[in-house]
């Protein structure tokens, strides 16, 4: 009885396993009042596709009699691309917080659509980190500063001078060396899934000016 019991587990395990292993959670982020689109990872011939939002419809299309249809809080700011099987919706509110699920060619597709709530990056600033860094300290932090709780996920990037930019932690360490002495400012960049916004150029504390001005010592 034990063996049969452990083999009947067995083979429930093999037939739950492949379900849990492919469902893959995508995170979709928009903010209040913009657009958010989700796009499946098919690229076969759509013959019928079928969207739907905590369980109910949001946008059903196929080609053998049903025409394209969209459902309640959704008619009239979606628009769904029935040849790639992207789904657009605009003027997002709170009530759109939630998993959206999509089928094609009546097949589940392995993954949901978890539609996230988010706020454009703050402005942010160049703080140096110990307030005390001058030309005498030997090493210092630039902290890419701002409120970024609710932004989430935020990336950085830094510049130096008119440069490029490079991404990079929210804390950028610097060193007081000879390349370093040469660049005048630094700014920084936060960047999230809605959103942008640069700093202010800050002043380098290790920044030699005769040296930027080619004048010797």
């Amino acid at each position: 009885m034990e063996g049969s019991a452990q083999f009947c587990l067995l083979v429930v395990l093999l037939f739950v396993a492949p379900d849990s292993a492919e469902a893959q959670k995508i995170p979709s982020y928009f903010k209040l009042g913009g657009t958010m689109t989700l796009r499946p990872p098919f690229t076969d011939k759509i013959s019928s596709i079928v969207y739907k939002f905590g369980g109910n419809l949001v946008a059903e299309y196929a080609d053998n009699g049903v025409p394209l249809t969209y459902y309640s809080s959704f008619k009239g700011r979606t628009h769904l691309n029935t040849t790639t099987g992207e789904l657009k919706i605009s003027n997002l509110t709170k009530d759109d917080t939630g998993e959206f699920v999509v089928e094609i060619n009546n097949i589940f597709q392995g993954q949901t659509f978890e539609a996230v709530e988010i706020k454009d990056v703050p402005e942010p600033s160049v703080k140096v980190q110990p307030l005390v860094c001058d030309s005498s300290s030997s090493s210092c932090g630039l902290l890419c500063d701002g409120v970024i709780e609710e932004s989430r996920p935020v990336t950085f990037s830094w510049r130096k001078d008119d440069g490029e930019w490079k991404e990079s932690k929210q804390v950028m360490d610097i060193t007081n060396d000879e390349e370093t002495k040469k660049v005048k400012t630094f700014s920084c960049r936060m960047m999230n899934p809605v959103s942008e916004k640069e700093s202010e150029s800050e002043q380098n504390p290790f920044w030699r000016e005769t040296l930027d001005s080619g004048l010797n010592l």
